[in-house]
């Protein structure tokens, strides 16, 4: 396939619905898309991590490792909800209670330690491959002092004086740190919770790493972002507390997406009159010299982002269980399979040549 397409992608977060990207992924991969970004927070910089790093060179076979990982101990013979009810406490690949609570539960900031979770990964991915930056990768952490997002990437940051911050775990432990189940990171002197708290969808990394694609072979290279939305932006009315907890989390997840969309639409229409104006200018011209000026006519022109919302309708009971929190195998397999089908379906009619 000729190589004229520079694509990103952006993961979400959603606790166990991490398992719709997941198969959504398998589904951009299988129309062959071969992501040059992959940006992502909580549950999604976990999936982008063990793409971006795999130890196998096939990001769809190390995400199937991953989600085995990350299943629930079987439990044979319980009802689908029990099983999810009782393995809520326990994730073999994930995370175990803090023991502490027991002991001194007045002085514990978190319910759940992490370092099953710090394990798999150290297990699955190879940091010396993720971070040469052959696939471009950005996770993103609120900073608690500061209360600002911070964007941890293993290429140059906008500002940057010095190399790229060389990733490990405890970045993407960061960035999935959702209080109060999971404990603060620290990296560096600073503490970190989870980047969703701030904003659940990394776009404006991944526009920023597709645009610092500037070799002359790639100048003209037709730039996507392909965005896994786990949360419907639209939905009805509640009609009782559940349905009112479940949309207002999907309003809140998901209500910077439209104004990241149109911020990049108008670049790219700022950009095409930043050429024009350029077309008409003297040779002679200080404009030419502005700065501002300078970084509109380098920006790339972007495709607008396709949204593939990976989503599903939930009866009363499955509310009541909090179904981000059902990470039992036969649920992670249903939703994978889920994802991977409705990726297709977005993709068909609408998916470059190349990727």
């Amino acid at each position: 396939m000729e190589a004229t397409h520079l694509s990103a992608v952006v993961f979400q977060g959603g606790g166990a619905f991490g398992s719709y990207e997941y198969g959504a992924f398998k589904a951009l991969w299988d129309r062959g898309i071969r992501p040059k970004v992959v940006t992502g927070v909580s549950i999604g910089a976990v999936n982008a991590a063990v793409i971006a790093g795999c130890k196998n060179d096939d990001p769809p076979a190390a995400l199937d490792e991953l989600w085995d990982r990350l299943s629930a101990l079987p439990m044979p013979g319980l009802p689908d909800s029990l099983h999810h009810l009782l393995s809520m406490p326990f994730n073999p690949g994930m995370y175990s209670p803090n023991p502490w609570l027991l002991i001194s539960p007045f002085t514990q900031t978190h319910f759940s330690d992490t370092y099953l979770l710090e394990k798999t990964l150290n297990e699955m991915i190879d940091w010396e491959k993720l971070n040469r930056g052959t696939t471009r990768l950005a996770v993103t952490s609120l900073n608690i002092e500061t209360g600002k997002l911070e964007v941890f990437a293993n290429f140059p940051q906008e500002g940057d004086q010095g190399p790229p911050t060389v990733l490990n775990a405890s970045h993407i432990l960061a960035s999935g740190a959702l209080p109060p189940g999971f404990p603060m990171v620290q990296i560096n002197g600073s503490h970190y919770w989870d980047g969703g708290l701030f904003d659940n969808t990394p776009l404006k990394p991944a526009f920023k790493a597709l645009n610092g694609f500037k070799d002359s072979s790639e100048q003209n290279y037709t730039r996507s972002v392909y965005v896994f939305s786990l949360f419907p932006q639209r939905g009805m009315v509640p009609k009782n507390l559940l349905e009112v907890d479940d949309r207002k989390m999907s309003i809140s997840f998901e209500c910077k997406i439209d104004y990241d969309k149109k911020l990049y639409q108008k670049m790219n229409s700022l950009r095409e009159f930043a050429h024009k104006v350029d077309a008409w200018l003297p040779s002679d011209s200080p404009l030419r010299h502005d700065e501002g000026f300078q970084d509109l006519l380098s920006y790339q022109p972007f495709l607008p982002p396709i949204i593939i919302e990976l989503t599903e309708n939930y009866s009363l009971q499955e509310q009541l269980l909090i179904p981000g929190t059902d990470f039992t195998h036969k649920t992670i397999q249903h939703r994978c399979g889920v994802g991977y089908q409705i990726a297709m379906a977005t993709l068909d009619g609408m998916l470059p040549q190349a990727a």
